[in-house]
């Protein structure tokens, strides 16, 4: 494996634990592993929300030219999925995520319109994006 490939295949990685759960819940578990799979699905997801953030964090570190503060942005994003998990239903809290999780892609993709990161990068969070989405619909349904 090429060096220029392991975010990429962290990123589809990273996407695993959203799937396999989802599916868990298609049928019909409700614990892995004796934890609820909701809870399970809301820990991890704040955690790639955090995750994410934290990466756009450190774009802003080198490019604070960029129009946007993505310091504020990234806090503030990080710290609603937070409030979110304490405060709304299972429900609430998944769709909260996945708009969550849509914003943080527009912000990659307006980041990849300045030419700071590549097409290959913001493709791949695009299918991510779209693909971890759809099963987060899965624990909003069931």
């Amino acid at each position: 494996m090429y060096k220029e490939d392991l975010p990429y295949l962290l990123i589809f990685l990273g996407s695993i634990p959203f799937i396999f759960l989802s599916f868990l819940k298609l049928f019909n578990y409700q614990e892995f592993f004796q934890i609820e799979i909701n809870f399970i699905l809301s820990i991890y997801s704040l955690s790639i929300i955090s995750f994410i953030c934290g990466s756009h964090w450190g774009i802003f570190l080198s490019n604070s030219n960029l129009g946007i503060n993505l310091f504020l942005l990234s806090n503030f994003l990080t710290i609603l999925s937070f409030i979110g998990f304490l405060l709304l239903e299972e429900r609430n809290y998944f769709f909260l995520q996945i708009l969550i999780l849509i914003i943080l892609l527009l912000i990659d993709v307006y980041i990849f319109r300045k030419k700071i990161t590549q097409k290959k990068y913001v493709n791949t969070r695009i299918l991510v994006t779209s693909l971890v989405s759809s099963f987060l619909v899965i624990p909003i349904i069931i």
